[in-house]
C-alpha cells in the first residue's frame, strides 16, 4: 500500500474529540468494528459506564429492533468503545453488556459484505462526509431479482444509525466528523494539497445513498 504522505506521525489529538466504536460479532468468528466520532464538552469522561449507556440505549430502541431481522442470527452487536482523543494515548473503555444477536434466519451473507450509511455535515468536500459499513447482514435484506438492498431495509439501516446518534447525544456526545491534522503534499498527479488542522465537525444528517451492497475489509478488530 503506498504510503500516505499526508499523515503526521505520532498519535492523534483533537480538541473536543473522542472515537466511539460499534463492535460486531460476525458469523466467520471475525469481529469487526464501525469507527464514529463524536464532539464532547470539557468535562466529559470517557468511561465504561458511558460506553455501556450508549450501548444500553442502542439495543433497546425500536430501530435496533427493526434492523435485526437484517442482521444474521449468527451475528451480533458485540459492544460500544470509547476511546478519548483529546489527550494523546489514552485507552480504550467498552461496554460491560452482553451482545444481542440479529434475528435474521436467511442466508448470512459473506463477512465483507456491507450496507453504507453516509454521514453529512453543513459542509461540503474532502474531510466533511463520513460513511458507516454495516456488516453482520442477512440475506433477507435483499431484494430477490436484483441483489440490491431493499427499501424496507435501507430505511431500517438509517433509523439504526439515528438510534446511536441518539444515545450518543443522550450521553453527551454529538455525532461528528473527526479530521486529524495532515501536514501538505503534492499528490500523484502533481497536485498541492494543502495542509488541514484537526477539527471535529457535527453530522447533521443520515442517508443510504445506495442500494447495492459494497465490501470493507478495513474494519478488523484489534482491542
Amino acid at each position: 500500500m503506498p504510503r500516505d504522505l499526508g499523515r503526521i506521525p505520532g498519535p492523534i489529538v483533537i480538541p473536543n474529540a473522542i472515537e466511539l466504536d460499534l463492535v460486531w460479532n460476525l458469523t466467520s468468528g471475525k469481529q469487526v468494528k464501525n469507527v464514529l466520532h463524536g464532539q464532547v464538552a470539557a468535562g466529559f469522561n470517557a468511561t465504561a459506564a458511558i460506553a455501556q449507556a450508549v450501548y444500553a440505549a442502542i439495543i433497546a430502541s425500536g430501530a435496533w429492533t427493526a434492523w435485526k431481522p437484517f442482521v444474521n442470527a449468527n451475528a451480533s452487536l458485540a459492544a460500544v468503545s470509547l476511546r478519548d482523543l483529546r489527550t494523546p494515548n489514552m485507552p480504550v473503555v467498552t461496554s460491560t453488556g452482553a451482545a444481542t444477536a440479529g434475528t435474521g434466519v436467511a442466508t448470512a451473507l459473506p463477512p465483507g459484505a456491507s450496507l453504507v450509511i453516509s454521514e453529512r455535515t453543513a459542509q461540503a468536500g474532502r474531510g466533511f462526509r463520513g460513511r458507516v459499513y454495516l456488516p453482520g447482514l442477512d440475506s433477507s435484506l435483499l431484494v430477490a431479482a436484483t441483489g440490491a438492498a431493499s427499501a424496507a431495509g435501507n430505511t431500517a439501516a438509517v433509523n439504526f444509525i439515528t438510534a446511536v446518534q441518539t444515545a450518543m447525544t443522550a450521553s453527551g456526545i454529538t455525532m461528528s466528523i473527526a479530521n486529524p491534522a495532515r501536514a501538505a503534499y503534492v499528490g500523484k498527479n502533481g497536485r498541492n494539497i494543502a495542509a488541514r488542522a484537526n477539527a471535529i465537525i457535527n453530522v447533521t444528517s443520515l442517508v443510504a445513498r445506495l442500494t447495492a451492497l459494497t465490501s470493507q475489509r478495513r474494519r478488523s478488530y484489534v482491542a
